[in-house]
Protein backbone atom coordinates (compact mmCIF):
# COMPACT_ATOMS: atom_id res chain seq x y z
CA UNK A 1 0.00 0.00 0.00
CA UNK A 2 1.21 3.77 -0.91
CA UNK A 3 0.50 6.41 2.00
CA UNK A 4 -0.45 9.76 0.24
CA UNK A 5 -2.03 13.37 2.39
CA UNK A 6 -5.08 15.22 1.59
CA UNK A 7 -4.67 19.15 0.98
CA UNK A 8 -7.12 19.44 3.68
CA UNK A 9 -5.19 17.93 6.24
CA UNK A 10 -3.10 21.64 5.98
CA UNK A 11 -4.50 24.66 6.90
CA UNK A 12 -5.43 27.26 4.03
CA UNK A 13 -2.26 29.50 5.28
CA UNK A 14 0.45 26.98 4.05
CA UNK A 15 1.05 27.59 0.12
CA UNK A 16 -0.11 24.34 -1.76
CA UNK A 17 3.94 24.45 -2.62
CA UNK A 18 5.18 23.81 0.74
CA UNK A 19 2.28 21.36 1.55
CA UNK A 20 3.85 19.28 -1.25
CA UNK A 21 7.60 19.96 -0.17
CA UNK A 22 6.75 19.10 3.64
CA UNK A 23 4.30 15.99 2.65
CA UNK A 24 7.26 14.44 0.26
CA UNK A 25 10.27 15.16 3.06
CA UNK A 26 8.10 13.26 6.04
CA UNK A 27 7.51 10.19 3.72
CA UNK A 28 4.60 10.55 1.72
CA UNK A 29 4.36 9.31 -1.71
CA UNK A 30 1.15 10.90 -2.69
CA UNK A 31 -0.89 14.24 -2.37
CA UNK A 32 -4.33 14.65 -3.26
CA UNK A 33 -5.31 18.25 -4.15
CA UNK A 34 -9.20 20.07 -4.40
CA UNK A 35 -10.94 21.88 -7.01
CA UNK A 36 -12.37 25.09 -5.95
CA UNK A 37 -15.16 27.60 -7.00
CA UNK A 38 -12.60 29.01 -9.15
CA UNK A 39 -12.27 26.66 -11.16
CA UNK A 40 -15.87 26.60 -12.17
CA UNK A 41 -15.99 30.37 -13.02
CA UNK A 42 -13.14 29.16 -15.46
CA UNK A 43 -11.32 26.49 -15.47
CA UNK A 44 -7.98 27.71 -14.35
CA UNK A 45 -5.54 25.58 -16.87
CA UNK A 46 -2.24 27.61 -15.73
CA UNK A 47 -2.86 27.01 -12.52
CA UNK A 48 -3.12 22.96 -12.60
CA UNK A 49 0.00 23.00 -15.24
CA UNK A 50 2.07 24.74 -12.35
CA UNK A 51 0.53 22.15 -9.80
CA UNK A 52 1.58 19.69 -11.64
CA UNK A 53 4.92 21.81 -12.70
CA UNK A 54 5.51 21.64 -8.59
CA UNK A 55 4.50 18.10 -7.83
CA UNK A 56 7.03 16.57 -10.32
CA UNK A 57 9.60 18.77 -9.04
CA UNK A 58 9.09 17.74 -5.72
CA UNK A 59 9.06 14.13 -6.62
CA UNK A 60 5.66 13.46 -5.59
CA UNK A 61 2.55 11.41 -6.99
CA UNK A 62 -0.84 13.42 -7.36
CA UNK A 63 -3.22 9.96 -7.37
CA UNK A 64 -6.30 11.83 -7.37
CA UNK A 65 -8.15 14.66 -7.19
CA UNK A 66 -11.14 15.71 -4.26
CA UNK A 67 -13.20 18.85 -3.71
CA UNK A 68 -15.72 19.94 -1.00
CA UNK A 69 -18.08 21.56 -4.01
CA UNK A 70 -20.65 18.88 -3.98
CA UNK A 71 -21.70 19.89 -0.36
CA UNK A 72 -23.02 23.34 -2.41
CA UNK A 73 -24.14 21.30 -5.20
CA UNK A 74 -26.10 17.95 -4.76
CA UNK A 75 -27.19 15.44 -7.26
CA UNK A 76 -30.78 14.81 -6.28
CA UNK A 77 -31.97 18.43 -6.83
CA UNK A 78 -29.06 19.82 -9.14
CA UNK A 79 -27.57 17.33 -11.47
CA UNK A 80 -26.53 18.99 -14.32
CA UNK A 81 -24.50 21.30 -12.01
CA UNK A 82 -22.65 18.41 -10.22
CA UNK A 83 -21.88 17.11 -13.16
CA UNK A 84 -20.27 20.23 -14.20
CA UNK A 85 -17.95 20.00 -10.79
CA UNK A 86 -17.11 16.29 -12.37
CA UNK A 87 -15.79 17.53 -15.69
CA UNK A 88 -13.67 20.11 -13.53
CA UNK A 89 -12.40 17.42 -11.37
CA UNK A 90 -11.59 15.28 -14.67
CA UNK A 91 -9.92 18.26 -16.49
CA UNK A 92 -7.64 19.27 -13.61
CA UNK A 93 -7.13 15.15 -13.01
CA UNK A 94 -6.01 14.82 -16.51
CA UNK A 95 -3.51 17.71 -16.30
CA UNK A 96 -2.36 16.02 -13.16
CA UNK A 97 -1.35 12.92 -14.31
CA UNK A 98 -4.12 11.41 -11.89
CA UNK A 99 -6.41 8.44 -12.51
CA UNK A 100 -9.35 9.21 -10.00
CA UNK A 101 -11.59 11.93 -8.69
CA UNK A 102 -13.54 11.89 -5.78
CA UNK A 103 -17.31 12.41 -5.33
CA UNK A 104 -20.41 12.87 -2.88
CA UNK A 105 -22.72 11.06 -4.49
CA UNK A 106 -25.61 13.39 -3.64
CA UNK A 107 -27.48 14.38 -0.19
CA UNK A 108 -30.44 13.22 0.91
CA UNK A 109 -33.74 15.45 1.10
CA UNK A 110 -37.29 15.26 2.97
CA UNK A 111 -38.69 16.52 -0.43
CA UNK A 112 -37.47 13.02 -2.00
CA UNK A 113 -38.89 9.49 -1.69
CA UNK A 114 -35.99 7.38 -0.48
CA UNK A 115 -36.43 5.11 -3.94
CA UNK A 116 -36.55 8.27 -6.06
CA UNK A 117 -32.88 9.54 -4.56
CA UNK A 118 -31.96 6.27 -5.96
CA UNK A 119 -33.53 6.59 -9.49
CA UNK A 120 -32.33 10.24 -9.78
CA UNK A 121 -28.55 9.55 -8.73
CA UNK A 122 -27.64 6.77 -10.30
CA UNK A 123 -29.43 8.20 -13.26
CA UNK A 124 -26.61 11.15 -13.00
CA UNK A 125 -23.66 9.21 -11.71
CA UNK A 126 -24.13 7.21 -15.08
CA UNK A 127 -23.48 10.44 -16.87
CA UNK A 128 -20.54 11.07 -14.35
CA UNK A 129 -19.24 8.05 -15.56
CA UNK A 130 -19.38 8.88 -19.29
CA UNK A 131 -17.44 12.14 -18.27
CA UNK A 132 -14.98 9.77 -16.40
CA UNK A 133 -13.99 7.47 -19.53
CA UNK A 134 -13.85 10.55 -21.50
CA UNK A 135 -11.43 11.85 -19.77
CA UNK A 136 -9.51 8.45 -18.82
CA UNK A 137 -10.19 9.37 -15.56
CA UNK A 138 -12.37 6.94 -12.85
CA UNK A 139 -14.75 7.97 -10.88
CA UNK A 140 -14.84 7.58 -6.84
CA UNK A 141 -18.24 7.55 -4.67
CA UNK A 142 -17.69 8.48 -1.15
CA UNK A 143 -19.31 7.31 1.89
CA UNK A 144 -20.19 10.25 4.37
CA UNK A 145 -22.68 11.82 6.36
CA UNK A 146 -25.25 12.75 3.25
CA UNK A 147 -28.68 11.05 5.00
CA UNK A 148 -28.72 8.59 2.19
CA UNK A 149 -26.93 5.52 1.45
CA UNK A 150 -26.00 4.91 4.93
CA UNK A 151 -25.00 1.43 4.90
CA UNK A 152 -22.34 -1.03 2.53
CA UNK A 153 -25.43 -2.78 1.36
CA UNK A 154 -26.93 0.22 0.02
CA UNK A 155 -23.68 1.59 -1.33
CA UNK A 156 -22.64 -1.19 -3.14
CA UNK A 157 -26.37 -1.49 -4.74
CA UNK A 158 -26.03 2.01 -5.68
CA UNK A 159 -22.78 1.01 -7.65
CA UNK A 160 -24.33 -2.07 -9.50
CA UNK A 161 -27.64 -0.04 -10.30
CA UNK A 162 -24.77 2.65 -11.99
CA UNK A 163 -22.87 -0.93 -13.27
CA UNK A 164 -19.86 1.37 -15.14
CA UNK A 165 -16.42 -0.14 -14.83
CA UNK A 166 -15.51 3.78 -14.51
CA UNK A 167 -17.79 4.55 -11.45
CA UNK A 168 -16.59 2.64 -8.13
CA UNK A 169 -15.91 3.70 -4.39
CA UNK A 170 -14.13 6.32 -2.72
CA UNK A 171 -13.79 4.34 0.69
CA UNK A 172 -13.40 6.67 3.64
CA UNK A 173 -13.40 4.62 6.85
CA UNK A 174 -13.53 6.82 9.42
CA UNK A 175 -16.81 8.37 7.95
CA UNK A 176 -18.49 4.95 8.61
CA UNK A 177 -18.88 5.38 12.11
CA UNK A 178 -20.85 5.71 14.22
CA UNK A 179 -23.62 3.61 11.94
CA UNK A 180 -21.34 0.73 10.41
CA UNK A 181 -18.11 -0.80 10.99
CA UNK A 182 -15.41 -0.03 8.17
CA UNK A 183 -14.46 -3.61 8.01
CA UNK A 184 -18.01 -4.53 6.53
CA UNK A 185 -17.70 -2.11 4.03
CA UNK A 186 -14.60 -3.20 2.94
CA UNK A 187 -15.13 -6.91 2.65
CA UNK A 188 -18.60 -5.98 0.79
CA UNK A 189 -17.43 -3.18 -1.61
CA UNK A 190 -13.97 -5.54 -2.11
CA UNK A 191 -12.77 -4.47 -5.31
CA UNK A 192 -15.64 -2.08 -6.00
CA UNK A 193 -12.79 0.59 -3.28
CA UNK A 194 -10.57 2.30 -5.78
CA UNK A 195 -9.00 4.28 -3.43
CA UNK A 196 -9.11 4.79 0.57
CA UNK A 197 -9.07 7.91 3.13
CA UNK A 198 -8.13 7.27 6.77
CA UNK A 199 -9.26 8.81 9.73
CA UNK A 200 -10.58 7.69 12.77
CA UNK A 201 -13.84 8.63 14.84
CA UNK A 202 -14.38 9.28 18.51
CA UNK A 203 -17.46 8.46 19.00
CA UNK A 204 -16.95 9.55 23.00
CA UNK A 205 -16.48 13.36 21.82
CA UNK A 206 -18.23 12.90 18.50
CA UNK A 207 -15.11 14.08 16.31
CA UNK A 208 -12.77 13.06 13.84
CA UNK A 209 -8.87 13.00 14.07
CA UNK A 210 -5.65 11.26 13.78
CA UNK A 211 -5.73 7.10 13.14
CA UNK A 212 -5.16 5.61 16.29
CA UNK A 213 -7.53 8.38 18.31
CA UNK A 214 -10.51 7.10 17.91
CA UNK A 215 -12.91 4.41 17.61
CA UNK A 216 -11.63 2.60 14.50
CA UNK A 217 -10.62 -0.83 14.42
CA UNK A 218 -7.29 -0.17 12.95
CA UNK A 219 -6.28 -4.04 13.05
CA UNK A 220 -9.43 -5.11 11.64
CA UNK A 221 -9.44 -2.44 8.53
CA UNK A 222 -6.08 -3.34 7.75
CA UNK A 223 -7.24 -7.15 8.01
CA UNK A 224 -9.97 -6.71 5.84
CA UNK A 225 -7.95 -4.55 3.09
CA UNK A 226 -5.37 -6.96 2.80
CA UNK A 227 -7.52 -9.78 2.69
CA UNK A 228 -9.52 -8.17 -0.38
CA UNK A 229 -5.88 -7.67 -2.19
CA UNK A 230 -5.99 -3.78 -2.12
CA UNK A 231 -2.73 -2.18 -2.90
CA UNK A 232 -3.43 1.55 -3.67
CA UNK A 233 -3.70 5.12 -1.60
CA UNK A 234 -4.64 5.46 1.96
CA UNK A 235 -4.51 9.50 2.59
CA UNK A 236 -5.42 10.81 6.12
CA UNK A 237 -8.34 13.30 5.67
CA UNK A 238 -7.85 15.36 8.80
CA UNK A 239 -7.90 18.71 10.12
CA UNK A 240 -4.80 20.41 11.16
CA UNK A 241 -4.23 20.90 14.67
CA UNK A 242 -4.60 25.19 15.55
CA UNK A 243 -1.45 25.69 17.06
CA UNK A 244 1.05 23.88 14.41
CA UNK A 245 0.62 23.50 10.51
CA UNK A 246 2.12 20.13 10.03
CA UNK A 247 2.56 18.19 12.94
CA UNK A 248 -1.35 16.50 12.08
CA UNK A 249 0.12 15.45 9.00
CA UNK A 250 3.22 13.98 10.51
CA UNK A 251 1.15 12.40 13.82
CA UNK A 252 -1.48 10.81 11.00
CA UNK A 253 1.87 9.39 8.56
CA UNK A 254 3.03 8.31 12.26
CA UNK A 255 -0.29 6.72 12.81
CA UNK A 256 -0.12 4.71 9.81
CA UNK A 257 3.14 3.77 9.65
CA UNK A 258 2.55 1.37 12.98
CA UNK A 259 -1.25 0.12 11.68
CA UNK A 260 0.03 -1.18 8.45
CA UNK A 261 3.53 -1.73 9.57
Amino acid sequence: MHFGINTWSYPESVPLEKALEHAKSVGYEGFQVAVTEDDLKSFLEDKWKRIKDIADKTGIEIPSVSTGLFWQCNFMTQPQEALKIVEAECHAARILGAKLILVVPGTGVSELSYEEHFTRVTAALKEAGKIGREYGVRIGLENVWNRIFAGPLEFKRLIDEINDEWVGAYFDAGNTLPHSLPEHWIRLLNEKILEVHVKDYAMWKGAFGIPLNGDVNWPAVRKALEDIGYDGYLLPEIPPYPGDPYEAAEDALRALQEIFK
